[in-house]
């Protein structure tokens, strides 16, 4: 190219390129980079909501913990509504305790329950017919039934028999004695004899020759218990004197065996008359107003021992006044026959140790309450050691599997009323016509007519005959009952034979419906008490972070001085203030201190966006407090505030439940706390009433917290992995 003063001149070019002006045409894209290219978007644009729930889906253990909360809610809701079983109030006797029950047979979840060490009646010489307590275990419940061998027990049950009382003690102490409860009645020894009839030791003779009358092999001869030896014991009267002044008298010489009154042929076996020993050591006082009995063990001042128990093994005991003088109260007394409560209880006599023990576990005699020892108990001036009162018996158990519901549920031979009959006939499941003579209430055979309409819904097993009728007068009217087989869940009002998922409480209730209702108020609680508590952490802490210095500093140190205050103390305090245990009275109590741990977290937020360039350039430009708050910092703040806020509800609902475990839930309403502590005494008899609704709260607990954690992630992925 050569260039002159006027122009150029182009050599070897394109004949185009000879125009020297700028056209549109010699402009054109050139793709440099193939990989940098310009295509349309294929992804739609998302939310800052959106991106969250995919995050929080990619954490598996929190979607799975959102399921199993949403399920938990959901049965919360549905169960009250639609379950037929009424919670509100204690359901009919025959559906206490009822075992869980999903499946018909199998040994799993069936209702059946496996009682093992149950001791069984053997009284009958047909040893088919030894049975455990029908009044406890009905038969028709009863199956795959394993009677164990005679064997020696310190269970106390009424069908132990030749049994022995351990009376004794273990340390250093010298002696312990077991007293009789306290009379009143008179005693006049001087004016007639009282006997000591028997006094029936432990004696290893005796022993032998129990287990070979009894032709019990699996006996051992020697029943001592491990590291402990025979005590010397004695019999002693006691008695007050006006002054109220304790004296004791030695009514037999201290010895490791006695067998007054025994049917073996052994030394000292006949009758005892005590009156002259009384008389003579009381100082001839002719009347007591105030005595009792005492059995005393002390230690053989030969023994060396001081490691060993030292006892005596009490069989029998029969002291008695004579009958014909002795007034009713003494008698009363000595035969244990209580005319104001009307049962026999063996009062200073106890013809077998088995009876002595295995007896109520509360008997009242007027302002008096005696315990399973009766009448008997150690004196309390003594325990300066470890006591012993054991019950050592012969006695045989049984392990069978027992069904429940076909117990209690089943087949019935009860009586039934008139009334009741005549509901079934008026409801079309009964036809019953007979005729009967006025004057002896004889029915006429050949009028009488009984039909089943309705097998489904008629509880009776089959037509009953006219003998099982009994015809009776009152107020000028006859009425009748009858004696017949029943299917008891019909005489309910059930169809078929219910199912109880989680099983019955002690007053029967549904605890499929009670546990679910239970959680439904706890989570109900816990929404209300993390709404207001949000709602007003939310306020303080936003004020406090926002403005600082002397309102944070005085807010502050409001919030130290009320977190100071245990939780617990608060609840009783307002339980106690307001003398309710009601709703609101929880959630009150809840709400007084919850909101704490919301402020705080919030007023930290604040600390950290009041100084952001965006807030000091919308307060150059004349934004207000109000605004700056709600505009600028606090949706900022709202993300971290509410991942972490959110856990509160599951620690409302542990902290109810905690304090209601205590004894100061709910009263007439139910909770998960409430269901807990009303069966807390039924954890080793019935298990399954603490592990459903204990399995429940467990599951609230870790899904929530999982929950929470999932959210946290999703919400503030930097802060992924930490604690708030």
């Amino acid at each position: 190219m050569k260039k002159t003063d006027k122009d150029f001149e182009f050599t070897n070019l394109p004949e185009e390129c000879n125009d020297s002006s700028i056209k549109k045409e010699d402009f054109k894209f050139v793709k440099v980079d193939p990989s940098f290219h310009e295509t349309k978007f294929e992804t739609k644009p998302t939310t800052f909501l959106k991106d969250s729930v995919k995050r929080f889906r990619k954490n598996k253990s929190s979607v799975v913990a959102a399921y199993v909360l949403g399920a938990l809610v959901l049965l919360a809701i549905v169960v009250p509504l639609a379950s037929p079983y009424d919670v509100s109030k204690p359901g009919d006797t025959s559906l206490y305790n009822l075992q869980p029950k999903l499946f018909n047979g199998g040994g799993f979840w069936d209702g059946t329950t496996t009682m093992k060490n149950i001791a069984v009646d053997a009284s009958d010489p047909d040893q088919t017919k030894w049975r455990p307590d029908p009044t406890r275990f009905l038969e028709d419940g009863i199956s795959n039934l394993t009677i164990s061998n005679a064997q020696y027990t310190d269970q106390a049950n009424e069908y132990s028999r030749e049994g022995y009382v351990n009376v004794g003690y273990f340390g250093s102490s010298n002696f312990t004695s077991l007293n009789s409860r306290v009379c009143t009645a008179t005693l006049k020894p001087a004016q007639y004899s009282i006997y000591l009839n028997e006094f029936d030791t432990v004696n290893e003779e005796k022993i032998k020759l129990y287990n070979e009358y009894y032709d019990e092999p699996y006996l051992t001869d020697d029943i001592l218990p491990k590291n402990s030896e025979l005590g010397e014991v004695t019999l002693q009267f006691n008695y007050e004197d006006e002054e109220g002044k304790h004296f004791v008298i030695d009514l037999l010489t201290p010895k490791k065996v006695h067998n007054i009154g025994s049917p073996l042929l052994l030394p000292d076996t006949e009758p005892i008359d005590i009156s002259p020993i009384i008389l003579a050591k009381s100082g001839f006082t002719t009347e007591f107003n105030r005595y009792w009995f005492s059995i005393k063990v002390s230690k053989d001042p030969l023994s060396t021992s001081s490691d060993k128990d030292i006892l005596s093994l009490i069989k029998k005991l029969t002291i008695m006044p004579d009958v014909s003088l002795a007034s009713s109260k003494v008698l009363e007394y000595f035969t244990g026959y209580l005319n104001n409560v009307g049962v026999y209880i063996p009062g200073i006599n106890f013809d077998n140790a088995g009876s002595f023990v295995a007896r109520s576990s509360l008997i009242k005699d007027g302002v008096n309450s005696f315990t399973n020892t009766g009448y008997w108990s150690f004196n309390e001036y003594d325990i300066n050691s470890s006591f012993k009162k054991v019950h050592l018996a012969v006695c045989h158990f049984a392990s069978f599997t027992y069904d429940t519901y076909k117990a209690t549920l089943g087949k019935r031979n009860m009586v039934i009323e008139d009334s009741e009959i005549n509901e079934w006939c008026d409801k079309g499941w009964l036809y019953l016509s007979f005729d009967y003579d006025d004057i002896t209430l004889e029915i006429y055979p050949d009028t009488f007519v009984c039909v089943i309409l309705n097998s489904d819904r008629c509880p009776l097993v089959e037509p009953f005959d006219y003998t099982d009728i009994y015809l009776y007068h009152y107020d000028d009217e006859t009425f009748f009952s009858v004696k017949t087989d029943i299917l008891y869940y019909k005489k309910l009002g059930y169809v078929t034979m219910p199912k109880f998922l989680f099983g019955t409480d002690k007053t029967g209730r549904d605890m499929f419906k009670y546990v679910f209702e239970g959680l439904r108020n706890s989570l109900l609680l816990g929404i209300l008490t993390f709404v207001v508590c949000f709602l007003f952490g939310l306020l303080w802490g936003a004020i406090s972070g926002y403005f600082g210095g002397t309102v944070d500093l005085v807010m502050e140190r409001f919030t130290d001085i009320l977190s100071g205050v245990p939780w617990i103390v608060v609840m009783t305090i307002v339980i106690l203030k307001t003398e309710k245990s009601n709703f609101w009275t929880f959630a009150l109590a809840l709400c007084l201190t919850g909101w704490i741990g919301t402020a705080s977290l919030t007023r930290t937020q604040f600390y950290r966006f009041r100084g952001r360039e965006y807030v000091l350039a919308s307060r150059t430009l004349g934004a207000s407090d109000a605004r700056l708050i709600a505009k600028h910092i606090l949706p900022n703040a709202m993300g971290t505030i509410i991942t972490s806020s959110v856990l509160m509800i599951p620690t409302v609902i542990f902290e109810e439940a905690t304090i209601s475990y205590l004894g100061l839930g709910f009263k007439n309403l139910s909770s998960l706390g409430v269901i807990l502590s009303n069966n807390q005494n039924e954890l080793t008899t019935h298990p399954y009433q603490l592990i459903f609704p204990a399995v429940v709260i467990a599951l609230v607990m870790i899904a929530f917290n999982l929950f929470g954690n999932g959210l946290r992630d999703a919400i503030n992925p930097s802060l992924k992995g930490e604690e708030e």
